[in-house]
């Protein structure tokens, strides 16, 4: 039986934000059922120990997150948490047992900025792994050193203090058949060490897919068969040979 390093289970796609850098997609607005999130996680238990509760959408949102989290608890998975930040100071103090927190911190005033990282100080403290994300920024770089009394060396990732990272990235583009062809040619991680499951059900190769390579519904069918079908297989092995044969991994640059 194979095992995913982590799988992503989208438990809502409603963003509180509208950023131009997300991509847009004609999918209904909804949150994932409690009676939905854990059919997911029996069938997905024995494929992985580490769960990301996010693709779209903004997971602090959701209407019953600690009962989502106790759930995963329940069913011992590491948990992984992407979050805008914005509803940071209202949440966090239900995320004192979750493994890590990347925060992304592109639509952050000054002031919201000092609560989050109040809170990832407080967070930090219970053990959990605080990752403040931004694309390069130098005023907003210099409020957080400052903020930390960092002197050390600046470089794409370093640690800010125990538990604490910064990550610094580019920005990129969302994969889309709309965007140009760039080549048949290459791989991705995707189905090798991780997959998605979208809000409905609907089970993705990667956490950049809203649906378009849709590979079955993990809500209808059993997961085991999901990952069986013809098509999941043939996207394996094509990726094992340097080959993409789904028209969105031809047009996605993020992979590269």
């Amino acid at each position: 039986m194979k095992k995913f390093k982590k799988i992503y289970i989208e438990i809502t796609n409603v963003c509180n934000l509208n950023c131009t850098f997300c991509s847009k997609d004609n999918r209904k607005k909804q949150e994932m059922t409690l009676e939905s999130f854990e059919h997911i996680l029996k069938q997905i238990d024995k494929y992985t120990d580490y769960l990301y509760l996010h693709i779209k959408g903004e997971p602090l949102l959701h209407s019953k997150l600690k009962e989502i989290l106790n759930l995963c608890f329940k069913y011992n998975k590491q948990v992984n948490i992407t979050t805008n930040g914005t509803l940071l100071s209202e949440k966090y103090k239900l995320l004192d047992k979750v493994r890590q927190i990347n925060i992304s911190l592109h639509s952050l005033n000054e002031e919201k900025l000092e609560n989050v990282l109040k809170c990832g100080d407080y967070l930090s403290s219970k053990g959990v792994q605080i990752v403040y994300r931004f694309w390069t920024n130098d005023n907003l770089l210099n409020q957080v050193l400052k903020y930390y009394n960092y002197q050390g060396e600046i470089t794409n990732n370093f640690k800010l203090k125990n538990n604490i990272y910064l990550n610094k990235d580019k920005k990129f583009t969302w994969p889309s058949l709309n965007n140009e062809f760039i080549s048949n040619k290459g791989t991705c991680y995707g189905l090798k060490t991780h997959l998605g499951i979208l809000v409905d059900g609907i089970v993705v190769p990667c956490c950049l897919d809203t649906g378009i390579i849709n590979l079955g519904n993990v809500l209808k069918e059993n997961f085991s068969d999901i990952l069986n079908k013809e098509r999941t297989k043939n996207i394996i092995t094509n990726f094992n040979n340097n080959k993409l044969v789904e028209e969105l991994c031809q047009k996605c640059d993020f992979r590269r």
